[in-house]
């Protein structure tokens, strides 16, 4: 084993020797300006020297000067001005806290009545006090997103200080005590802005960090409070159909002790706590609706200052209106408390009766002189019966005199609500609806009665109250409907006597279509209040809502009921719209408005254009994805090419009509064998008005297949032709002179354009001739023949000539 070890340690040093030679040889052969570049201490020097080389390469080896030191203090302070300013705290940050603060007062109110007073509260109580727990659970939760987006944008802020901590060149400032010296006042400055920056800041992270903890507090006790209150609200549900007191023949046993009526004293405060909060933070919902009936009362005056300035109010007096155009200020006000819970789905039972009680007082203020006197006394009865059922709210102890007296508001309340039927007759619109509450209204009164003598009092209180608030509520929502449709008529009115129409036309067909939509809009605001003073609003809302959400499939595609409910309803909203926008610009569609074609022409495109966005909207609202849509075009495209080429030719042709225009509405126009006016062009078919009073349907696809005359398309003039036999000279010229004399005296002929007098055969004592002129209106053709034929035989009698 040694001698081979020996051998090779041998050979190595012979090769590192030759080698050795070698490089000697070679560098000894290199020029002396290659030579001086290479390193003549060794391999390990060489790679050091070759490091070091592309160290210096990549590296900065400029020199800064005091611009360069200038600008790197500029820019870290306007970076210091940058996060200074953003770490000030938004105005929805500012919001929060006053929310918060609000949310400790109502929670505590809320939290000592649910859990130390919780034998105490009624129904109504716990129905306040879930609303507003959830209104605060919902709260929680959009302030937890803007709390979490504005830590987020803070913590930004704090990573850019840290960076400008670590910049490289405010470091050599600091190092260098002449750089110090030369930029002592900026530094200055900027040390100031420093402590400025960093202290908002701190202030800023603290002050989130505190309103997170204090958000999620709340959201936990929240979530503990509802819970409890529907547990509550679970076993008062039950309670209130059990028997809570003796049956009314039976002797009153029941007395509250002075802790007892502490107690449900302590609960009405706390109802009355929180409603008053819910005020406070519902304001800006209250806003908008103030918003709504000053912009319904700029549209009425407005109308009205227009009718006045045209001096053309005369033309409502022949038309059906009750309580416009002189009470379009209390209206502003009807509109607006009518529609009020539609803008807050959530809102408690008290609220819908604080905005009811207003609509009332304003019912009262424009009925005074619209209804007759009995119906007026019968109505304000009712309102004095909605105050006293208002207060059967408070009844803290329902002994025997405050049964009984329930007992009579109930009868007096179905002897009134039914002499009101009796009188409404036609002072109010919506009869059948009005017919089925006040029965509705009787027949909840009565069961009210029968649950107090079987000792149920809070389920007789409920059924009681709700029958009058629905009485008045549904009162209410037929003066709603009946200005709604007289707005609509008075802007029909105004638009048409802009255009210079002042001629009658059947209002009731115009505002026959607008009934169907306003009534399923008052049913809808009559269940939601209906529902509320029953206390069963919100379980039949999370109900619904949980039905309509709820995901189902057929195959691969999901879907819900409520996108469904959805799709269609929108476009049965864009199919409303499109058949009735022409109504709001005085388009009824008389014969007497069909000459304005251009107009006619710009609604007919605008009734295209909501029908596409209606379709688009309702396709994206109803959350069917767009490959799902992709598939039922692509079936719909192989139906349409086995079956419905002609709708979908009459469509094209629909579309190609409304805008190459080679026929508008108004237009006089022969197609194939038929001659009339255009009445009407829709998508699939147009309609024409024949001289005998005929609508004609003809398919779109139909107009464009075949030859169209057009007698208006360029302008309204027509020439008619007269056949004449003339006696009585032999003088040509004198003819031709009078004959063309008497065409130009009458009013319906185109004055622009000669009458042409054409000479066709010469008899014994006058001659035969043809006339030719120009009628300046298509659509008075057949009158101009006849005015024209009178003028020649008046004319030609005083010459001496006469027609045979």
């Amino acid at each position: 084993m040694k001698n081979p070890l020996i051998l090779f340690c041998i050979l190595s040093m012979v090769s590192l020797a030759a080698e050795a030679q070698d490089s000697v040889r070679i560098r000894q052969n290199l020029p002396d300006s290659t030579r001086q570049f290479r390193d003549t201490t060794g391999f390990r020097n060489d790679t050091a020297r070759k490091n070091r080389g592309f160290s210096d390469l990549f590296s900065d080896s400029a020199k800064l000067n005091s611009s360069d030191y200038q600008l790197a203090i500029e820019r870290s302070y306007v970076a210091l001005d940058n996060i200074d300013s953003k770490s000030e705290l938004g105005l929805g940050v500012k919001l929060i806290i006053e929310h918060q603060t609000d949310n400790d007062s109502v929670l505590a109110v809320l939290k000592d009545n649910v859990l130390n007073n919780a034998g105490a509260l009624n129904l109504r109580n716990l129905q306040v006090f879930r609303t507003l727990l959830l209104n605060i659970q919902r709260e929680t939760r959009e302030h937890r997103e803007l709390l979490d987006s504005t830590e987020n944008r803070l913590n930004g802020l704090r990573n850019n200080l840290s960076k400008l901590r670590a910049d490289s060149v405010l470091r050599q400032v600091q190092r260098d005590s002449a750089l110090r010296l030369q930029f002592s006042q900026q530094l200055k400055d900027m040390r100031v802005n420093w402590r400025s920056s960093t202290k908002h800041l701190r202030e800023s992270i603290a002050t989130i960090n505190l309103l997170q903890t204090k958000n999620s507090s709340h959201s936990i006790t929240a979530s503990q409070l509802l819970e409890k209150v529907n547990t509550l609200l679970d076993t008062s549900a039950s309670r209130i159909f059990g028997k809570e007191y003796n049956y009314l023949w039976e002797r009153d046993t029941s007395h509250l002790d002075a802790s007892e009526r502490s107690s449900f004293s302590k609960a009405y405060d706390g109802e009355r706590k929180a409603i008053r909060y819910y005020f406070k933070d519902s304001g800006n919902k209250r806003l908008f609706l103030l918003l709504i009936g000053f912009v319904f009362f700029l549209w009425m005056y407005r109308n009205i200052r227009k009718l006045k300035k045209l001096n053309s109010l005369h033309v409502l007096q022949d038309l059906d209106f009750s309580y416009l155009p002189s009470g379009y200020i209390v209206s502003a006000f009807i509109i607006m408390f009518s529609i009020a819970p539609l803008f807050d789905l959530h809102a408690p039972s008290a609220y819908i009766e604080s905005m009811q009680f207003l609509l009332l007082i304003i019912l009262s203020i424009i009925c005074w002189k619209k209804w007759p006197r009995r119906l007026f006394w019968n109505w304000m009865v009712m309102v004095v019966l909605y105050i006293l059922f208002s207060l059967m709210h408070h009844a803290v102890d329902p002994g025997f005199g405050i049964r009984l007296w329930l007992i009579v508001l109930n009868v007096l309340s179905v002897v009134f609500g039914w002499m009101f039927l009796l009188r409404m007759k036609d002072n109010l619109q919506l009869k059948g609806f009005l017919r089925f509450v006040i029965i509705l209204h009787n027949v909840m009164n009565v069961l009210s009665i029968l649950f107090n003598i079987w000792g149920r009092f809070s389920l007789a209180q409920i059924l009681g109250t709700a029958a009058i608030f629905s009485f008045t509520q549904a009162i209410g929502l037929a003066v709603f409907s009946r200005i709604a449709m007289e707005a609509i008529l008075l802007q029909i009115v105004t638009s048409r006597v802009k255009r210079g129409v002042t001629s009658q036309f059947e209002h009731e067909h115009v505002l026959s279509g607008f009934r169907k939509p306003l009534l399923f809009l008052v049913v809808v605001l009559w269940v939601i209040v209906f529902t509320t003073n029953l206390n069963i609003y919100t379980s039949v809302l999370n109900g619904l809502t949980e039905f309509l959400d709820h995901s189902r499939s057929i195959g691969n595609a999901s879907f819900t009921i409520g996108g469904v409910l959805l799709f269609f309803m929108i476009i049965w909203i864009a199919h409303l719209l499109q058949k009735y926008v022409g109504y709001f610009f005085g388009d009824t569609g008389g014969d007497d408005e069909v000459h304005n074609k251009s107009q006619r022409s710009r609604l007919l495109i605008a009734r295209l254009i909501l029908l596409c966005l209606g379709y688009l909207l309702a396709v994206a609202a109803s959350g069917v994805p767009v490959d799902k849509i992709t598939i039922v075009l692509g079936a719909l495209g192989v139906g349409i090419g086995l079956g419905l080429q002609n709708i979908v030719n009459n469509f094209v042709s629909g579309i190609i009509l409304i805008f190459d225009r080679p026929l508008q509405i108004g237009d006089s126009v022969e197609v194939g064998d038929k001659t009339g006016r255009v009445r009407e062009i829709g998508l699939r078919s147009s309609t024409l008005m024949t001289p005998d009073g005929a609508e004609v349907i003809i398919p779109n696809g139909d107009i464009l297949g075949q030859q169209i005359v057009n007698y208006t398309l360029s302008n309204n003039q027509i020439r008619l032709e007269m056949e004449l036999s003339v006696s009585g000279s032999k003088d040509m010229e004198v003819v031709s002179s009078a004959i063309r004399d008497a065409i130009r005296s009458s009013r319906f002929i185109f004055e622009n354009r000669e009458p042409q007098i054409l000479f066709t055969k010469v008899n014994e004592n006058g001659y035969d001739v043809k006339a030719y002129f120009w009628c300046a209106d298509v659509f008075k053709s057949e009158e101009a023949k006849s005015d024209v034929l009178i003028l020649l035989h008046q004319q030609l009698n005083q010459k001496n000539l006469s027609i045979d």
